[in-house]
């Protein structure tokens, strides 16, 4: 296992930058311009960014492509990787188009002839396209986590609401199912009785990404540069099956935040939603480590994070790695599933699948009532929809802000955190009873896969306060607080041609 020192904290929040306050206020976007489109009404759209989940979205805009949006049409393709590029090319090719082809995305946003943008790049990426796109007049999905940072989030938010004759439109899905929606009137009505807590999971199997000595060759064809963005630029220093810098870059800090902001805010963002909870969390303490192996990662793979606002049940959000028991593929399941929300309120519970399904059960199990409505695959036709009206209703970027900073912020106290015995982890989780639950079955989870506690502890990181307006973080201790709001994952302002804007300068609405 990687250890996280409070040295590393400390040295990595040193250089991460000040802690400038960051703004804005809720509302809805963009409802000034005309429908986007050419001169026949289709919309034009260019993608940035298809190694993997862009890949989906592309075969959305091709003819016959699988699940075609009518009314939208492919126009160009970005990658900073010419294999990738050419794979984007062969699939336009094989549907009849010929498409425009970049390597840098500004060159993309400066064509008159795209209407709107999908991008699917690595998350640290994703704020400052979504900003650029803004800015040279595109409209905009942007794929979820909307940051890599909190700053930078808010500034992809005010950016939404200064050029608001564009759409600004977050791929965090499962605000389009219809079934979590009407789960949700079912929890706002009281039938179930008051919400006791609400558990996220994400129970994904992930295997070492393996160990090697110092940095590694970039493939050929790749801009290294143009790749890293507003990353601090480094070699990498992994080569997994995926090579040295696609996917795996998920697992470190400079670009990903591990699982919670990979898989897990889709499950943050319906958990944050289902509470009801507003702006982001009054407190946030998490512990955890990666257990298991010892490989190049840094980020963990066993976190359980518990966030709170006052007058509100805990959100305990648990991320998982290892199998069931050691040597096993198969993950643990938690109320039915492995990756999916769970709120438990006094006369039952609701379960949110990994999809968008939901369903009611009562204390002892028994199924209630299965919700109707479209699942989580309706959102992409709903941006087909918001391009059209000029309205953005399910997919806000402010909602989307808030549920990836919890993800962010969740990482900050395991970053500020420091390894502790079982006894101390134990008094460090309180009294909260979903809290302590969730520490038991973590405990047992990695018992089952002979993890040794005593010689590989884990990490428990500090109770940090949350300031909702300035959206900054606080602590007892001043060097821990002035750590974390100068960390990287709290802000970071990018470098040279890569600088982020800063657009806001005001509070943020709590």
């Amino acid at each position: 296992m990687k250890t996280w020192s409070r040295k590393d904290f400390l040295k990595a929040s040193l250089i991460g930058g000040g802690a400038a306050l960051v703004a804005g206020q809720t509302r809805l976007y963009g409802q000034v311009a005309g429908a986007a489109g050419s001169a026949n009404g289709t919309i034009r759209v260019g993608i940035v960014g298809f190694n993997s989940q862009g890949m989906g979205h592309l075969q959305n805009y091709l003819p016959g492509g699988k699940g075609k949006l009518d009314g939208a049409i492919l126009a160009g393709i970005c990658d900073v990787d010419d294999k990738v590029l050419a794979k984007g090319r062969d699939a336009a090719n094989k549907a009849g188009l010929k498409v425009a082809e970049y390597k840098d995305y500004r060159k993309m946003f400066e064509s008159k002839d795209i209407d709107a943008v999908v991008l699917a790049p690595p998350n640290h990426q994703h704020s400052i396209m979504t900003i650029a796109a803004l800015q040279a007049g595109k409209d905009v999905y942007v794929e979820k986590p909307l940051s890599h940072n909190i700053w930078e989030g808010r500034q992809a938010v005010e950016a939404a609401r200064k050029y608001s004759k564009n759409i600004a439109l977050i791929g965090t899905q499962n605000r389009s199912s219809e079934q979590i929606m009407n789960a949700i009137t079912m929890l706002r009505s009281g039938k179930l009785g008051k919400i006791k807590w609400v558990t996220g999971t994400c129970y994904k199997p992930r295997d070492s990404i393996g160990l090697h000595a110092g940095p590694q060759a970039v493939d050929a064809g790749i801009d290294y540069d143009l790749w890293t963005g507003p990353a601090t630029l480094t070699p990498p220093t992994r080569n997994g099956p995926k090579g040295t810098v696609h996917y795996d870059w998920h697992w470190f800090w400079n670009y990903g935040g591990g699982d919670i902001t990979n898989q897990g805010i889709h499950q943050m963002d319906v958990a944050r939603w289902m509470l009801g909870a507003n702006g982001l969390p009054d407190t946030v303490m998490s512990f955890g480590g990666r257990f298991g192996y010892r490989d190049d990662a840094e980020t963990p793979n066993t976190l359980v994070s518990v966030m709170n606002w006052k007058g509100q049940a805990p959100l305990i959000f648990e991320v998982r790695g290892l199998g069931r028991k050691k040597g096993m593929r198969a993950m643990d399941v938690y109320r039915k599933s492995s990756v999916g929300v769970v709120v438990q309120c006094e006369q039952g519970y609701i379960n949110v699948a990994e999809n968008g399904g939901s369903i009611a059960y009562d204390n002892d199990g028994k199924k209630i009532q299965a919700f109707d409505g479209s699942d989580n695959g309706a959102h992409r036709k709903n941006w087909i929809t918001a391009l059209r009206s000029r309205k953005v209703v399910h997919g806000l970027m402010e909602e989307g802000h808030y549920s990836t900073a919890l993800c962010h912020l969740a990482n900050l106290s395991f970053l500020a955190g420091t390894e502790k015995a079982n006894a101390q982890l134990a008094d460090a989780v309180g009294s909260d009873l979903a809290a302590k639950d969730a520490y038991w079955r973590a405990l047992d989870h990695l018992k089952a896969n002979e993890v040794d506690l005593d010689a590989t502890k884990p990490i428990v990181g500090p109770l940090l306060t949350v300031d909702r307006k300035t959206e900054m973080v606080g602590h007892s201790d001043k060097v821990v607080a002035d750590a974390a709001n100068n960390h990287p994952l709290r802000k970071r302002v990018g470098r040279g041609a890569f600088t982020i804007p800063q657009l806001s300068a005001t509070v943020a609405k709590a």
